[in-house]
């Protein structure tokens, strides 16, 4: 089979569907998740397609599991850049709060969702630990940021074309933003924004630990801060 088709075929598996589906369950159910739904559900589904994408990777277009983080660079040095990105997210955040959030609509499907989830993280230490250790790191941070990475390696296999590259990384910023569409159009902006600044730095080093790092750590400081209020 040609080069250029299975990374065709390798984003129609292991990226497309499950954000599709994720897309439609949020557009045609209007129940409220539980705390156990928001706990069991990143873990599951995003485990399981962690696993899908690395299978993909390796028997589909026979390509190591190091590709995914090939720049040069040191286990430190990933550590301090995410750092250093996690603080850049939230300096966006504060951007778009005060500016694109007084003219968009942010939606509200999933407000009272997160509100349960705070207060039952606030009222049970256990739960708290399970939400900032499996949950954010692998369900939400490893599962999304290894689907960004290998999104954008095989759109990248297909051309070498610079331009092309680079509107790549737009691309799959906005696919990911789309993939907040419940959360109505300030969601797709601030996450496509964010998503922008991963894409161009993973294209500038290529490497994944970093975005990892920093998303894990963007999600439990906002959790943290919450709980602190609310005890």
């Amino acid at each position: 089979m040609n080069q250029k088709i299975k990374n065709i075929l390798a984003i129609c598996i292991g990226v497309i569907p499950v954000y599709f589906i994720l897309i439609w369950y949020r557009l045609t159910h209007d129940e409220v998740f539980t705390i156990f739904d928001m706990l069991a559900y990143p873990l599951i589904i995003g485990g399981a397609n962690i696993l899908l994408i690395i299978a993909l990777n390796k028997y589909l277009l026979k390509e190591k599991i190091n590709n995914f983080s090939c720049g040069k660079g040191k286990w430190y040095w990933d550590i301090l850049i995410g750092l250093i990105l996690a603080g850049i997210y939230f300096l966006l955040m504060y951007i778009e709060q005060a500016t694109v959030a007084r003219i968009l609509p942010q939606g509200k499907p999933t407000s009272q969702e997160v509100i349960n989830l705070m207060i039952g993280l606030a009222n049970n230490p256990f739960l708290l630990a399970i939400w900032l250790g499996p949950v954010v790191w692998i369900g939400v941070a490893v599962f999304e940021e290894l689907g960004r990475v290998f999104f954008l390696n095989c759109l990248w296999r297909l051309s070498k074309n610079k331009y092309l590259e680079l509107t790549a990384v737009i691309f799959v910023a906005f696919f990911w933003g789309f993939a907040h569409l419940y959360q109505g159009a300030f969601g797709i902006i601030s996450v496509g924004i964010q998503g922008l600044v991963m894409g161009l730095y993973y294209y500038k080093y290529r490497r994944i630990w970093p975005l990892i790092i920093s998303h894990a750590l963007y999600d439990s400081i906002q959790v943290i801060m919450f709980v602190a209020q609310v005890t």
